[in-house]
């Protein structure tokens, strides 16, 4: 449990091997590749053609049939798993470039279906306009002596209008009439008088409306541009029935999508190596612990090669790759959330996972809550087959509903409720053996003490991280001095509480450990600066801890009480409203199954959330801030796979 040691290596065969290498090393999951290619890796183009041509196919048939997938799905849906047998089976049922001529002829047709129905609507619209003009649309516009104008004008403005362009109008023609509190009005006027109209038509308001060059009265174009309609309705139906034939292949294109998107990555895999004329050298980071068995392999099945290897050089920073019990597996997530450690460093998984399990536990609290989250996140798991993060927090849920059903039992709290208590307070005489609603300050003691001792716990991995990093300075003055001062004022203060005499040595201890740290918290100083700086570090301005920081911290564990308390406090509250409306008739018990369900799931979730967060809070900052730094690199595994397919086989 710890981080995986690696080892560097470089495996270097004949051109006429490079082949046989690669289809072997394709499939090898536990290596990390470095790019030896000195240019730029780029996709081969040859197959992204191909995969951007059927992305296109793909596109069209999702814009045409968007497939609705819930929050759930969307949020925690996996890829469908296929047999490599399946997928070569569904890739020969069809052929890809039939389908995307297919494609294209579809969405050329729906392309021009659509700019027919635009300029079909915007022609009814203008043909609408003008439906009381009993006269054929197919007279001329474009006079030599006048210009034309058709539109309308408020009917509070067209009476000025035409009192103020009499003469200009006497010397034209007008055509005008009522309709819906607009004179609808079509006109004529000499061309020399231009500018004069125009002012008097922006001054009146008057808003332009085309009307549109067709044959025939504007009553018999309507009719006719909803025949065209109706046409083009049928038209798109046949289009769409196309596509709803191609629709039915997506999974042979999806199939087709990934045949080829695997070729390429297979391919691409060659721009890890460093290409000369005669030879081809690949490198990488193994397990320690496989290196035998991965070398035996390629003996075994490539024959003549050459392999060199040696362990990480000081200067080199090799990719982390994590390996814990299958218990403290889940809680890789919270580690990669924060940041992975570097290769040399301590990995913190193993050792904070039973504090986070404790804070969660504390939080939620609650047998019914801790229930239906084990439920609901293999749920989950079954229904959607997450993968990747969405997996990882799956199963990290899965994990922490154990500590929140056994504080459940503990505190016997059950959908915020204690059912079954005896006169006592008590069920069978033992449960609960705390009970947060009524022993307040025993619960809030508890709180305290945990975050006590998870604070000399985050020192005492302060201490062993750098001592591993031969940190020893760090070891010595910001981790072992401070757990000596403070457990030294902690056993002072128990012991006048307890009136227990003989404290020399705790004295001694106390005012050593004191000493050693004004001198040593201000080391980067010289001077009386270093001492200053010493001093005020005790108290917690400067530097990284300090009496406040440590007070701080402690206090901050108050609220894994606090969220139990109103975790079921609100649970209690809903079963009490609910039970308000369970005696009214007829519907009394439907009221009371809805609020209580409604309620229940609001405050398993609020709960859950809660826990998360301020659990990751106090792991991140009380734990994690104390000893662990972030800045590993991921150990990436170069892994054949379809986008959106989850290849069966894998290695």
């Amino acid at each position: 449990m710890a981080i995986v040691s690696l080892k560097r290596f470089w495996i270097a065969v004949s051109k006429e091997n490079e082949e046989k290498l690669v289809s072997l090393l394709k499939d090898y999951s536990l290596v990390h590749w470095e790019d030896l290619s000195p240019e730029e890796s780029s996709l081969d183009s040859e197959f992204s053609v191909i995969i951007n041509k059927l992305e296109e196919i793909i596109k069209l048939l999702f814009k045409i049939f968007p497939e609705k997938r819930g929050f759930l799905e969307g949020f925690f849906g996996g890829r469908p798993e296929i047999s490599k047998e399946e997928l070569e089976k569904l890739r020969k049922e069809v052929n890809w470039e039939d389908l995307y001529k297919k494609a294209k002829n579809i969405e050329r047709s729906l392309i021009l279906l659509e700019e027919k129905e635009k300029f079909l609507q915007t022609l009814y619209e203008e043909t609408l306009y003008w439906e009381d003009l009993d006269e054929s649309l197919d007279f001329s516009r474009n006079l030599k002596r006048f210009l034309f104008y058709s539109g309308s004008f408020l009917k509070e403005n067209f009476e000025k209008f035409k009192e103020e362009s009499r003469e200009i109008l006497d010397r034209g023609w007008i055509k005008y009439w009522e309709k819906e509190k607009q004179i609808k009005c079509i006109f004529i006027v000499l061309k020399e008088d231009k500018d004069k109209i125009e002012n008097l038509l922006q001054k009146y308001k008057f808003e332009f409306h085309r009307i549109p060059y067709l044959r025939g009265k504007p009553s018999e174009n309507i009719e006719r541009i909803k025949k065209y309609f109706e046409k083009l309705r049928k038209e798109l139906e046949e289009t769409l029935e196309s596509a709803k034939e191609l629709y039915d292949k997506k999974h042979n294109l999806l199939a087709w999508y990934d045949y080829f998107y695997i070729k390429s990555q297979e391919k691409n895999f060659k721009n890890f190596s460093f290409d000369s004329k005669y030879f081809v050298v690949y490198s990488g980071w193994i397990p320690t612990k496989i290196k035998e068995k991965f070398v035996n392999e390629l003996k075994e099945k490539l024959g003549d090669f050459v392999w060199e290897e040696r362990e990480p050089l000081p200067e080199e920073e090799p990719p982390v790759l994590l390996e814990n019990p299958k218990i403290f597996k889940p809680f890789e997530f919270l580690t990669k959330l924060y940041g992975l450690p570097p290769y040399r460093a301590l990995d913190p998984t193993p050792f904070t996972a039973p504090f986070y399990l404790l804070f969660f536990g504390i939080c939620v609290g609650d047998f019914g809550y801790g229930l239906l989250l084990l439920l609901f996140s293999l749920w989950i798991k079954k229904k959607f087959k997450p993968e990747g993060s969405a997996k990882e927090l799956m199963d990290l849920l899965s994990v922490l509903s154990i500590p929140s059903i056994i504080v459940g039992i503990i505190t016997w709290s059950f959908f915020g409720n204690q059912i079954f208590l005896g006169p006592d307070g008590k069920f069978l005489g033992v449960l609960p053996i705390i009970n947060p609603s009524v022993d307040l300050i025993k619960a809030l003691s508890i709180a305290l003490l945990i975050g006590i001792v998870s604070q000399f716990y985050a020192l005492i991995l302060r201490f062993i991280s750098s001592w591993k990093k031969r940190d020893y300075e760090s070891a010595l003055f910001d981790a072992l001095l401070w757990i000596i001062f403070l457990g030294s004022i902690l056993f002072y203060v128990y012991s006048r509480f307890q009136n227990i005499s003989s404290l020399g040595l705790i004295r001694y201890l106390l005012v050593l450990s004191l000493i050693g740290l004004i001198l040593t918290q201000g080391r980067e100083y010289k001077g009386i600066v270093r001492i200053i700086v010493g001093l005020i570090s005790i108290y917690g301005i400067l530097g990284g801890y300090g009496i406040t920081s440590f007070i701080g911290d402690i206090l901050s564990y108050s609220r894994l009480f606090a969220l139990n308390l109103v975790s079921s406090i609100f649970g209690f509250v809903i079963t009490q409203l609910s039970e308000m409306v369970g005696n009214i008739p007829f519907l009394g018990w439907i009221l009371f199954s809805i609020i209580w369900i409604a309620g229940q799931l609001l405050n398993f979730i609020l709960s859950v959330l809660g826990a998360f967060v301020h659990s990751t809070r106090l792991q991140f900052l009380e734990i994690f801030g104390r000893f662990y730094s972030s800045g590993g690199r991921n150990f990436k595994t170069f892994k054949i796979d379809g986008k959106y397919f989850k290849l069966k086989e894998s290695r």
